[in-house]
């Protein structure tokens, strides 16, 4: 017969009895030590697995961060050369045309990978400024936007989890100057 945790049930000291049917102390004293310690032992042997389960999970997502960190400039080029290619002095038209839907693809696939490993993309264009996940690059007057608020997404930031692999970068709108 075994316990909920496995642990083989023994029998209850009191009911470990000599020939002459007495419960000897010291075997019951021992008996109770011996369980103690096989409880313990389990306890810390499940702790362990515990402990390595977490480390191994967080050294995962350290290890995604670090790719994103990797990979990040690389999404930034594209997204320059996708840009570049809407110029209206392309030669040939077709060619540009499947220059930027080559880019485009890559992009998108980028994309793509990043969010199958868990990496969310920090696009925060309107939104109020926020320092934990954004970096201000600049700040520029603008009447017809709320002070403290996202006017431009410079390069977008990246997050795995709750981990900042990088911050957005932005231009934060700052209130008009005062008329003269």
């Amino acid at each position: 017969m075994t316990s909920e945790s496995g642990i083989p049930n023994a029998p209850p000291a009191a009911e470990i009895k000599t020939p002459a049917g007495e419960a000897p102390q010291a075997a019951t004293e021992a008996v109770e030590a011996l369980q103690d310690r096989l409880l313990r032992a389990l306890a810390d042997a499940e702790n362990a697995r515990r402990q390595a389960e977490r480390a191994r999970s967080e050294g995962r997502r350290a290890g995604v961060a670090d790719l994103i960190a990797r990979l990040a400039p690389g999404l930034d080029s594209l997204d320059l050369a996708v840009d570049a290619a809407r110029g209206p002095d392309q030669d040939d038209e077709t060619f540009a045309r499947s220059v930027q839907e080559g880019l485009r693809a890559a992009r998108r696939a980028l994309l793509e990978a990043f969010q199958r490993e868990g990496v969310q993309r920090i696009e925060p264009l309107d939104q109020p400024f926020d320092p934990t996940s954004h970096e201000a690059v600049a700040t520029r007057a603008d009447p017809a936007a709320t002070p403290g608020h996202v006017l431009q997404v410079v390069q977008a930031g990246y997050r795995v989890g709750e981990r900042l692999v990088r911050p957005a970068r932005v231009v934060v709108s700052a209130a008009a100057p005062p008329a003269d």
